[in-house]
């Protein structure tokens, strides 16, 4: 009989905080689950690390990918090898608390149109240590129709919390998963908030750890290539393929939402003057990448300027 929850933890070069992260989801109070790790053709010590947690706990299936899917890829591994009725993904660098499934699946037990629990986040240093930072909840999400959930899950652009909470299987297995390109979570909670709502576990928490290897701290091309290694390295075109992805996604289930409804909110979002500029920078690197950088290089430096002034003035 499949165990009420699925983790997947899927890892590449993770031994740094992979046997931190095990331990915490092994000390949960909940013992109905599954641990599936999909190590991406690893090259430390994360085989050794994994293995030896399977040999003493019959809970974890450790599979190894004969090449480096990419992260992507691997994500998809981790819930496609799953069969819990709940499903979570799981960090190699984050720990979560001991009652982090007994709050989630709570949760979703009490309301079926609920598709994510998400926890409350905190922030980790490389010490495990409390930084003091909280991840903010954009509000609205658990009584807003399909339309406006949407509209708040594409203007977040990523939501920690809920993309590391517990989801519903049968409400992501309807969904595109993770695609190939850097921000591909952006576009899953957005596909995913169509289905249904997102409710708070306030008595789960995940402990978010940073670390100068994070993958939100890599140049872009290094993004791209951690998330596709088969992609080309010459320019990340990260935000128009989100919006292309985004723009499937909303044609995808029409049936639910307008299809014309929710292309307003996205081209709406679109047309945020930030990001006009980041896809013309995107454009600019189809000619010339080493100008785009250039351009992206000064650019940063001018809002930092901005924000140097700004925080100076009086008021």
């Amino acid at each position: 009989m499949p165990p009420q929850v699925s983790l997947g933890l899927p890892v590449y070069n993770g031994q740094n905080f992979l046997a931190e992260a095990i331990r915490s989801i092994l000390d949960q109070d909940f013992n109905d689950f599954e641990l599936v790790i999909t190590d991406n053709a690893s090259t430390d010590r994360t085989a050794d690390i994994c293995q030896e947690f399977a040999r003493r706990d019959g809970r974890i299936r450790y599979f190894r990918n004969e090449r480096n899917l990419g992260a992507a890829g691997n994500f998809n591994q981790a819930f496609k090898l799953s069969t819990g009725k709940y499903f979570k993904w799981c960090a190699h660098d984050d720990t979560v608390n001991g009652g982090f499934l007994t709050a989630c699946v709570r949760a979703l037990d009490e309301n079926a149109t609920h598709v994510i629990a998400y926890p409350r986040l905190l922030g980790i240093d490389e010490a495990g240590q409390l930084t003091g930072y909280v991840e903010r909840v954009p509000s609205g999400m658990e009584r807003a129709p399909p339309a406006s959930r949407f509209r708040l899950m594409v203007a977040a652009h990523g939501w920690d919390a809920a993309m590391f909470g517990l989801w519903r299987r049968d409400a992501l297995v309807k969904t595109t998963l993770h695609e190939p390109y850097y921000g591909s979570d952006c576009a899953l909670l957005a596909e995913i908030a169509l289905l249904g709502t997102f409710v708070g576990a306030p008595e789960a928490v995940l402990f978010s750890r940073d670390h100068p290897m994070r993958s939100v701290r890599l140049p872009s091309s290094d993004r791209l290539a951690w998330q596709n290694p088969d992609g080309s390295r010459a320019n990340a075109f990260e935000l128009s393929t989100r919006l292309r992805h985004l723009v499937a996604i909303v044609y995808r289930h029409r049936g639910i939402v307008p299809f014309g409804r929710t292309l307003f909110h996205l081209f709406a979002w679109a047309l945020n003057p930030l990001l006009v500029a980041r896809l013309c920078l995107e454009a600019v690197g189809v000619v010339s990448p080493t100008l785009r950088t250039k351009l992206r290089g000064a650019g940063l430096e001018a809002l930092k300027r901005i924000q140097t002034i700004s925080n100076r003035s009086p008021g």
